[in-house]
């Protein structure tokens, strides 16, 4: 493969690691939170509920993450997961940091 086929390759990865990514935080959203009739909460009821903004979860829910910072990805994580310790805390932001670095440095080759 030629070089500019081997960049797609690993971008065109990437993409469908985030989009995969976002729909699992999605699926366990919907899992996790529902209504009293047992639906999950649509994600406008769960962004009001829980204070978050809703196009943020959308972008996260989306595979857009990289886009956002990483406090709106922790905050979300820490609603959806329940949790926000150091060590869950240092993970994710190393797999984002890490999918944003690849752009980066697919650019540099």
């Amino acid at each position: 493969m030629a070089k500019g086929n081997d960049k797609k390759v690993v971008k065109q990865t990437r993409e469908l690691l985030l989009s995969t990514l976002g729909n699992l935080l999605e699926s366990h959203r919907e899992r996790r939170f529902k209504s009293s009739n047992g639906t999950p909460l649509s994600r406008g009821t769960f962004c009001q509920a829980n204070n978050l903004n809703e196009s943020n979860v959308a972008f996260i829910e989306t595979g857009r993450v990289v886009e956002l910072g990483f406090n709106q990805l922790r905050r979300y994580l820490a609603t959806t997961y329940g949790r926000s310790d150091v060590r869950f805390t240092t993970s994710a932001r190393k797999v984002y940091d890490g999918l944003k670095e690849l752009e980066k440095f697919l650019k540099e080759l």
